[in-house]
């Protein structure tokens, strides 16, 4: 019984051969069928036809700052939830410059919902970088420099809106080469099987129109060599299948055991005062890093507080996932005592201007989680506003 090709040394010279044998025959049927079957994304659009970073004499396939910002809005997030935060960001910083120039706390509010904001703080030093060079970089190495930028980000952008030959590596290429050249391995496996991956998805790009090359095989991977379910009568590649002729296509990619859960349990303390709450910005280093937050206590940070803490009233529970962490957050009722001890900095926040003042949704969940207890029972309120209004 035939099965899945296992990795071994001489892999790599196999199937080398093997991708320069079938690449006259895959890589023009992948680009007809991506010419006629490619989404309309709002990021796959025409450069602007003045553009004062477009490198001398360089041919844009499309725009290096929309390619740049969707790409890093897409990792670990689906199209369909990056696309009406890429169109507001557009709106609020349509150009390289709008974005170098905003200010950071701007920057993040935009970015609120989509997570891991230091690939938002990433994005505005690597725009005021080439702002202060006063083009964009014109090659996969000048890229990777940019803070935030690794090989795959660099990639897309060289290929998808520079038109260089350089290769993209994402999920969605790896199921379909995986499955096309019948590869019981992944990248994910060690060093020289990602290398080998990489090395692959290089005799791709090499050739005319390497962008189209690359969006075809992501493309391919996201609407027709999907993980469960494949649609191999409509797949370009059908005839020339390891995985369809075997029926591997369940098999194939191998699945990577996933990481482990970790549990973090934490509190946050709600301290108002005459109508006001007390807010900390988190310092850096710590989670939620650069943010607006309430009082929170984390870890051994919550152990070492737990005499002070025990004392409070609990009001709701908090339940907020971020990759392999799971959070438990207690919503506590405190006193201006409470943070006393302290390094963070400080600020009083009115009532109604608690959500427009917070950029994290673990932030906003809180905020919201206080408008649901009474406020008469927090300790120093004055007034009896009612707690739906007091957030709205």
């Amino acid at each position: 019984m035939m099965i899945p090709l296992k990795f071994r040394d001489d892999t790599g010279h196999r199937l080398s051969r093997e991708a320069r044998r079938l690449m006259p025959l895959l890589r023009p049927s992948l680009l007809r069928w991506f010419r006629k079957h490619a989404r309309e994304l709002p990021w796959r659009v025409p450069p602007l036809p003045v553009d004062s970073f477009r490198p001398p004499g360089r041919r844009l396939r499309r725009s290096p700052y929309a390619a740049w910002v969707a790409e890093i809005m897409l990792q670990q997030t689906q199209v369909i939830t990056v696309i009406p935060y890429f169109e507001k960001w557009m709106e609020r910083f349509p150009d390289v410059i709008k974005l170098a120039n905003a200010p950071e706390a701007e920057v993040l509010r935009f970015w609120a919902g989509l997570g891991y904001y230091a690939r938002a703080r990433n994005l505005q030093r690597a725009a005021q970088a080439i702002v202060k060079a006063g083009r964009y970089p014109v090659s996969l190495e000048a890229w990777k420099a940019l803070p935030g930028i690794g090989p795959y980000t660099a990639g897309a952008i060289t290929s998808l809106a520079q038109d260089l030959p350089e290769a993209i590596v994402d999920g969605n290429v790896i199921r379909v080469f995986s499955r096309v050249f019948g590869l019981g391995f992944i990248p994910q496996d060690g060093v020289k099987q990602n290398q080998f991956y990489w090395d692959l998805a290089r005799t791709w790009a090499v050739g005319v129109h390497p962008g189209d090359v690359n969006e075809g095989l992501m493309e391919l991977g996201a609407l027709i060599c999907t993980p469960a379910n494949p649609s191999c009568h409509r797949c370009p590649f059908a005839s020339n299948c390891r995985a369809r002729k075997h029926k591997w296509q369940d098999l194939l990619p191998p699945v990577k055991q996933r990481a482990r859960i970790e549990a973090v349990n934490g509190a946050a303390v709600v301290i108002a005062h005459r109508g006001r709450v007390l807010m900390e910005m988190r310092t850096q280093g710590s989670f939620l890093a650069g943010h607006l937050m309430f009082p929170l206590y984390l870890g051994e940070e919550q152990a070492q507080r737990d005499k002070d803490l025990e004392k409070l009233k609990e009001t709701k529970v908090i339940r907020h996932s971020i990759m392999n962490h799971r959070y438990v957050i207690r919503v506590l009722q405190g006193s201006r005592q409470i943070s006393s001890n302290r390094n963070s900095a400080h600020q009083w926040v009115p009532m109604g201007e608690i959500e427009g003042s917070l950029t994290s949704s673990l932030a906003r969940n809180k905020a919201r989680a206080l408008c649901s207890v009474s406020l008469h029972s927090i300790s120093g309120m004055e007034s009896a506003t009612t707690p739906a209004a007091a957030c709205t």
